[in-house]
């Protein structure tokens, strides 16, 4: 929305107790455009791509529209499953991490900064121009070295290049400020710490990692927030049943 020199104001959705649950899974980003509302990132963006068409965020050319794509579910469905859950240990009240598991985040995450880097040789951006992709990948592949899983600055030296330009950018700053400010009044936020949603691909990850059994340990304390089923977090919400009615509205 910056980059496309919208005007929005950020709300907070860290509590579901304290947010309206307009997306039934009770999960976040999610945009309100007056009346509607539209959850999950590629929807967002495709959404403010259509109705606001200058400086696009998705190439025209087919075989770039669809690399942009790609990288953007990347981003998505394999860089974020892996930050995040080694991120879980930073803030919620976690047993200690299982044997591995960080290793295994080490060498998933090295395999994709070297396709980065095959991407990114010759390259300013993922696409020809800046895109959608950049955006996703950008807070993902920037999260790394905070998380102790930092790519090396040789080896992937144009993944490199393109974080210190992407950091550079008003866009860019902006999420720094937004990061530091919410880490640097961390104890005041009201995130649920004593339970973790762990998601889809991020749980598709932590199992495959060989996490079964202490994941299962997680469910039987009462640890795990869960998007759906009878313990559905956005259940518990006042606003659920309007949130589900048709349309996801307000």
């Amino acid at each position: 929305m910056e980059y496309k020199g919208l005007v929005f104001d950020l709300a907070p959705g860290d509590n579901v107790r304290e947010t309206p649950a307009y997306n039934p899974r009770a999960e976040v980003p999610i945009l309100v455009d007056d009346e509607l509302v539209i959850a999950n990132s590629p929807d967002i963006l495709a959404y403010l791509d259509r109705k606001y068409p200058e400086r696009s965020l998705y190439p025209q050319k087919a075989d770039l529209y669809a690399d942009v794509r790609e990288w953007e579910r990347v981003a998505d469905t394999v860089i974020d499953p892996i930050m995040t859950v080694i991120g879980n240990w930073m803030f919620a009240n976690l047993p200690a991490m299982p044997a591995g598991l960080r290793e295994s985040a080490e060498r998933d995450i090295n395999q994709i900064y070297d396709q980065l880097q095959a991407r990114l040789a010759g390259r300013d951006y993922v696409a020809d121009e800046i895109s959608a992709a950049d955006f996703a990948l950008y807070p993902q592949i920037g999260s790394g070295r905070a998380l102790n899983l930092p790519l090396d600055a040789q080896r992937h030296a144009d993944v490199h290049a393109w974080l210190k330009r992407m950091r550079a950018r008003p866009e860019g700053q902006s999420d720094l400020v937004a990061a530091r400010e919410w880490w640097a009044n961390r104890e005041n936020q009201s995130v649920d710490v004593e339970r973790v949603n762990w998601g889809t691909f991020r749980l598709e990850w932590l199992l495959a990692n060989g996490q079964s059994d202490w994941f299962a340990d997680q469910v039987r304390a009462d640890k795990v927030l869960w998007s759906v089923g009878p313990k559905a977090n956005a259940h518990n919400h006042p606003q659920f049943a309007a949130a589900v009615v048709g349309p996801v509205r307000s």
